[in-house]
């Protein structure tokens, strides 16, 4: 019996899985030594079991204990569009994904070598060279003295489920995004704020910490002149002067219409003081929204809280305001 015979039809020892598996000489082929009765006989044994593998939505194959494939079924042929000859032995890998084929490669050896079940994900390269993601299973067929006769794989499509799963994935991550951050500017808001504290308080360095609350000049006006879109805009152009003005591990957010709120490691109350001069100077400077040029400008108030300090999170953020406002009135108090 020839190799073509495979296509579709099992090895005569497939119809009784406690039989022996047939050899492969070197060539990876089944010794031809087969007279017609025996072939006869081998084909109306395996018929059922042939009806039942080729209807199957599965790739189907086997495999002989050292991990020589020596079956595939209709739907490898059909997907791959390579034919039996081609995918014997070792032709199996060559049509996975080139970053797949030596993870899958490893695993099939290492389930062959101790005996445990294959499982693998892996992309698989139809005949159109379109490659959809695959999962790949095989568990050994063992006889009653516990040594592996065969294997028995499959490989099933699971492009779709994958799919879905990753949008799923993406879907939650966005709702986990915006549970926890602020629709309009993207910045955190004021539940994670408190979160990201409460973090720095307990874990931070050598310093202290820097509480920035910021608010912005005249804000009023632009809605009154423009329109509440055209302040969304200004709002949304300050959350990204902060965010390219921040250090890496500081924490910007906004807490109200216009009020934003910086956290940051310091090394003293003089750097605090710093540290809130740099926040204005990341928001401050002209802006065109709407064809109109609109001067950012803004107050601050800093609190600094010394290392090994946890105070009440909602008392440092008030103390931050009220310098901020205590700011402001001086700023404008001859207006």
């Amino acid at each position: 019996m020839d190799a073509a015979m495979f296509a579709g039809t099992p090895p005569s020892n497939c119809g009784d899985p406690r039989g022996p598996l047939p050899t492969a000489p070197a060539g990876g082929l089944v010794p031809t030594a087969v007279s017609p009765a025996e072939l006869e006989g081998a084909r109306d044994s395996g018929a059922d079991w042939r009806n039942v593998v080729e209807t199957l939505p599965h790739i189907v194959w086997i495999a002989r204990p050292d991990g020589y494939h020596v079956y595939f079924n209709q739907q490898w042929m059909d997907f791959t569009g390579r034919s039996l000859e081609e995918s014997l032995g070792e032709g199996w890998n060559p049509p996975f994904h080139p970053a797949d084929r030596p993870r899958a490669r490893h695993l099939w050896a290492q389930a062959t070598q101790t005996g445990e079940p294959y499982d693998i994900e892996y992309r698989l390269r139809r005949h159109d060279g379109v490659y959809r993601w695959m999962l790949g299973r095989a568990q050994p067929l063992r006889n009653e003295a516990g040594e592996i006769v065969k294997w028995f794989g499959t490989c099933t499509d699971i492009e779709e489920m994958r799919a879905a799963l990753e949008e799923a994935a993406a879907l939650r991550e966005k709702l986990e995004h915006r549970a926890s951050h602020d629709s309009l500017t993207g910045l955190a808001n004021r539940e994670l704020l408190f979160e990201q504290m409460e973090l720095m308080f307990s874990q931070r360095g050598h310093g202290g910490i820097a509480v920035a609350f910021l608010d912005l000049d005249r804000f009023k006006a632009v809605n009154d002149s423009f329109g509440h879109r055209v302040g969304d805009e200004l709002l949304a152009h300050v959350a990204d002067r902060l965010r390219a003005g921040v250090r890496q591990g500081d924490v910007a957010a906004r807490v109200g219409g216009d009020e934003f709120v910086v956290v940051g490691e310091v090394d003293d109350p003089v750097d605090a003081r710093r540290f809130g001069q740099r926040v204005v100077a990341a928001v401050q400077g002209p802006v065109s929204l709407k064809g109109e040029q609109v001067d950012v400008a803004a107050s601050v108030g800093v609190t600094y809280v010394e290392r090994g300090g946890r105070p009440d999170i909602d008392l440092v953020l008030s103390r931050a305001d009220d310098r901020m406002y205590e700011v402001k009135r001086r700023r404008y108090a001859d207006e």
